[in-house]
Order: C-alpha cells, then sequence, then structure tokens
C-alpha cells in the first residue's frame, strides 16, 4: 500500500492537479492594483523575494508560469505534492522549512536570489499559524540585499477550505484581484530587534492588503 501511495503523490496527483489550476486559470478575468512596485525592482534588476500567504498560491501558480520563478517548498507530503504539481508549470523549487531541512534550503535562498532569479516564500510557513509572518524571511532579504515584495490576491467568488491556511481557490470565470504592496528593505546592518519591526510591518501590510483583496469586488 505504501508503494502505491507513492507512485500516486508523485505520478497521478500532481498532473491532475496542474490541469484543474490551468483549466480554472484560463477563465479567470485578472486585475492588478500597484503593479508598478514588482515592475520598478525588475527594471533596476533586483530579485524580489514575493511574500505572499500559504492560501494564495492557487492563482499565483498559474500567474508566475514559465517566467523563471523559485519557490520554497516544505519537504513533508503536502510539499511533494505541491512541488511536482508547481515544477509542471515550470516554477523550480527550493525543499526546506523551519521543521527540517532549514539551514541548507536557507543557504540555497541565498545563492538563487542573489544570482538566479526571484523566489517565492509563503511567509506564515507550512504549519502556520495563518497570517503570522515568519522572521526567516527578513533574514535572507538581510543577507542577500535584495527587497521584498508582499503580494496577495482576492476573488468575486471563491472556495474557501477549512484548512489551516484558509486556502481559497476562485470560481471559474470569476474576476480576481492581484495587488502588490510597497516593497519592504532590510539593510545588512539591522538589529535583531529592526528585523522584528521590518517583520511587523509586512505582517500588518500583507493583511490590510489581503483583507482588500477579499472585499475588492464587494
Amino acid at each position: 500500500m505504501a508503494v502505491i501511495k507513492n507512485l500516486i503523490i508523485k505520478y497521478v496527483i500532481p498532473p491532475i492537479g496542474m490541469l484543474i489550476i490551468y483549466l480554472l486559470g484560463i477563465t479567470y478575468r485578472k486585475e492588478v492594483v500597484g503593479g508598478e512596485s514588482e515592475l520598478s525592482l525588475i527594471t533596476r534588476g533586483l530579485n524580489p523575494i514575493y511574500a505572499l500567504w500559504h492560501g494564495r498560491l492557487f492563482y499565483m501558480t498559474f500567474l508566475y508560469r514559465w517566467k523563471g520563478i523559485f519557490a520554497l517548498v516544505s519537504p513533508s507530503t503536502d510539499g511533494e505534492i505541491i512541488a511536482r504539481t508547481i515544477r509542471l508549470f515550470g516554477i523550480r523549487t527550493i525543499r526546506g522549512s523551519s521543521y527540517k531541512g532549514g539551514s541548507k534550503a536557507f543557504r540555497e535562498l541565498i545563492r538563487v536570489v542573489r544570482d538566479k532569479g526571484p523566489v517565492f516564500i509563503t511567509v506564515d510557513g507550512s504549519r502556520g499559524p495563518v497570517f503570522k509572518v515568519q522572521k526567516g524571511l527578513l533574514h535572507l532579504a538581510k543577507i542577500s540585499n535584495m527587497p521584498v515584495l508582499p503580494v496577495t490576491y482576492g476573488a468575486e467568488k471563491a472556495l474557501v477550505f477549512k484548512s489551516w491556511d484558509r486556502f481559497i481557490i476562485p470560481h471559474p470565470f470569476t474576476r480576481v484581484v492581484v495587488i502588490y504592496g510597497e516593497p519592504v528593505y532590510v539593510s545588512r546592518d539591522c538589529s535583531e530587534d529592526e528585523i522584528e519591526e521590518k517583520r511587523v510591518e509586512l505582517e500588518e501590510r500583507l493583511v490590510e492588503m489581503t483583507e482588500r483583496a477579499d472585499h475588492y469586488f464587494k
């Protein structure tokens, strides 16, 4: 049974998930708010460290398909499914979390964001608590000298799961709004107290953006 389960996780669920994300994604009517924040960083040759909630992964996977982006994904079983699914969209993965493989993943993240390209990080981690930013992202920004760009999305109509992350899947043919916030910069001489202030700033900004996205079409 374990072998069958492993085969299903690796070879059955990911392509089905990819197909669902793609078929739904092409039906959405997208609006973008604050896109100039992202454009400004890219035109200056900076690799954004995209900060988003775990529950807002669904549409972001579709939106950033085949754009050379990386993503930090948990080494858990759920993370294996997510990693194999998003790879089918050309998103390269770095496996690790604060619970397992964290140090190795952090070193790889530094190398990637400095030299290879932008990175997606779910700032409330792989286990939550929901809508609480973990501090590791700010340390990555400090060491790599790259900006943190908060991003979220909301939908006019969506299915909201009763999971810890309140994962949302927009309904077919609905309107979706993607909101980018102002970047958060962390200087290399930031103290731990200042990093905590940046963490709170980012958390408050993402919470406000998500609240705005969820009521955008109301």
